[in-house]
Formats: structure tokens, C-alpha cells, sequence
């Protein structure tokens, strides 16, 4: 088995503490590990360290080096440009056929999850690994909702699948839904979060990237990687395969799964927040229920305020209600466009 961890974002529902030098994934949720060094320590107890490998851009090859100081420089695949999952993925099986061969398991994890019960973790990764080996399928991860998310895409269940474990055929991908459609899905018990965790072999996903993302080409070519590299669509792998393609499967999975999408589920989740973070002075009297965090030497003072989100640092600082953080994203976009 072989593991690639999808690190090119630059997290920007995390502004003002996330920027190029700093994407999402060197966020310290418990100011320990950052959730890549999580992901990659999470990832050794399943597979060989000479087996993970690191998909990114060229401007973040040396803060992955840095960050992961196990891993070897060769294990670093480089994007040309930051074109989305699709391209990434496609560039990260033709380097690996090279080695390992059309046959061989491959999967691809966001660098920037928090997994909390590492053994229903592997059991699920183990089992999506032999359901794509054993029986040739497009294989995602789901997770059974646990409240009515509407942050989260989902996954529609079809028929389970034959001497496969917790593995069914999928009927449909959902975009994020209304709380009210998000409700109906939580009692359903039909339908999963969908983790964006992939397994497939790696003949059978260029077998289905030929069928229904034909734009991609056979391969790439490695000797012209830069001209070749920009022609690709610029797509997630969402649209360009697994929403089309026939022979997609899903694991369904009870692991403690977060993906780790914007500042109020950084206070969920976070320890951290709950004292206050980032190393800069704060005061505090009669807050309920909000988390500051101070990256800068000024002060921050906060007296009889409720439901607050407060993250300074030297590039800005944000103040949002609780429940609107992923407004964030926009702001950074308006602050970033000349």
C-alpha cells in the first residue's frame, strides 16, 4: 500500500493567522503537532515511512521538509502550479506507476484533517485498500454523520457490496445542504460525510480518467512536465471523476472524523482556545463561550463579551460571531484582490 497526503491549499477560511508561507496545515490544534505532522505520524502506524509521500507546490516543498523532518526530499512530488486535487492526483500515479506498478493501492489523504480514534482509522484504510485491490473499485471514505452538518458534502449509500465490510456502492454525491436537508439525511441514515479520503489501483483509476475526464489525456509528459502540467483542467477530483464515474465505492467508517474547515470548528476542537493561543498577551473578564488568539505583541483586552472569535496577528485581525467564521474566507479574498 502506498500513501500520498495532498498538502497545496493555502487555508484561507483561516485568515489572518494562514497565508502562502503558512497554509492550513502547520496550524497547531494543541499547540503540539501541526495537522500535517499529525497526518503523518497517524498515516506511519498504517504504512512503511518509504511508502508516504507528499503532493504539493513548489513554493511549500521546504515548509513540508521542515515540517516533516522523517521525510525523505524524494518523497515530495512537485505541482508545476497549484491546479486543484485532480491534477494533483493525476501527476502523483505517474510518478508512482514508475515504481510501483499499474496494480498497485494507492491513497491520497488531505494533510489538514483531525482523526481522533486512530484504530477505526486503520481498520477503514485497511478495508478500503482491499476493497479497491480485490475488486477494482473507486474507493472514498464516508463517515457516519453525527449531527446535521452543513458544512460537509455527503455520500448516498446504494447497495452493500458483497464480501466487502462496511462497503456499498454509491448512489450519489451531495453538495453542502441546508440544515433542513442536512436533518433529513442525519435520519436517513442513508447518507455520510464525505471525508475526501481516496483509494484506488492505479490502472483502474487511468482507466476511469480516460472514460469520464477524457480533457486529462492518457498521461502526462514527464520529460515536458511544466507545459504539460498547465494543460490539465483545473478541477477537484469531486467533478472530475468521482461524481461521473460508474464503479465508485464508499467504506463507511464510525472513526472520530474532522475535517478542520474554519475557526469555529478550530474552537470545537482546540484545548488550546479554550485558554487562549498564539504566545501574545490577552486579557480577559467576563467572556463566555468566545476564544482569542494573540499572534502579535499587542494586547489583546476583551471585557464582557459573548460568542466571540478574536485572531490578531501583524497581517490583521479578526473578530467574527461564533457560527460565522467561514465568512473569513470571503474577507481574505476582498483584503488579497487588488
Amino acid at each position: 500500500m502506498v500513501a500520498v497526503i495532498l498538502a497545496g491549499g493555502k487555508g484561507e477560511r483561516f485568515w489572518p493567522v494562514t497565508h502562502e508561507k503558512f497554509p492550513k496545515y502547520r496550524i497547531r490544534i494543541d499547540n503540539k503537532e501541526s495537522l500535517l505532522q499529525k497526518t503523518y505520524n497517524r498515516l506511519s502506524k498504517i504504512y512503511d515511512r518509504r511508502d508516504i509521500y507528499v503532493v504539493t507546490t513548489r513554493s511549500h516543498r521546504a515548509i513540508i521538509l521542515e515540517e516533516l523532518k522523517k521525510l525523505r526530499p524524494d518523497r515530495v512530488f512537485i505541482e508545476p502550479s497549484r491546479n486543484n486535487t485532480a491534477p494533483a492526483i493525476f501527476l502523483s500515479l505517474a510518478l508512482l506507476e514508475k515504481k510501483y506498478g499499474p496494480s498497485e493501492a494507492v491513497s491520497f489523504f488531505p494533510a489538514d484533517q483531525l482523526i481522533q480514534n486512530e484504530s477505526f482509522f486503520k481498520k477503514t484504510i485497511q478495508g478500503a485498500a482491499a476493497l479497491a485491490k480485490e475488486k477494482r473499485f473507486l474507493v472514498t471514505i464516508g463517515v457516519r454523520p453525527l449531527f446535521p452538518a452543513t458544512g460537509y458534502g455527503y455520500i448516498e449509500k446504494g447497495a452493500p457490496i458483497s464480501g466487502a465490510a462496511s462497503g456499498y456502492r454509491v448512489r450519489r454525491f451531495v453538495e453542502k445542504p441546508s440544515r433542513e436537508k442536512a436533518a433529513r439525511y442525519l435520519k436517513s441514515k442513508n447518507f455520510l460525510w464525505n471525508a475526501g479520503i481516496f483509494t484506488w489501483r492505479i490502472d483502474v483509476f487511468r482507466e476511469a480518467m480516460k472514460k469520464f475526464a477524457p480533457a486529462f489525456g492518457a498521461n502526462l509528459d514527464l520529460k515536458h512536465l511544466e507545459a504539460s502540467y498547465r494543460k490539465l483542467p483545473k478541477i477537484s477530483i469531486d467533478y472530475a471523476l468521482m461524481e461521473k464515474a460508474d464503479n465508485v465505492a464508499v467504506c463507511q467508517t464510525q472513526m472520530d472524523w474532522c475535517d478542520m474547515g474554519n475557526w469555529d470548528v478550530f474552537f470545537e476542537k482546540s484545548r488550546a482556545a479554550a485558554r487562549g493561543a498564539g504566545g501574545g498577551p490577552f486579557y480577559r473578564h467576563g467572556t463566555r463561550n468566545s476564544f482569542f488568539i494573540n499572534h502579535h505583541h499587542k494586547p489583546i483586552v476583551a471585557l464582557g463579551v459573548e460568542d466571540l472569535i478574536v485572531v490578531q496577528t501583524r497581517r490583521g485581525t479578526l473578530i467574527c460571531k461564533k457560527g460565522r467564521a467561514e465568512e473569513a474566507a470571503l474577507l481574505f479574498k476582498k483584503l488579497s484582490t487588488p
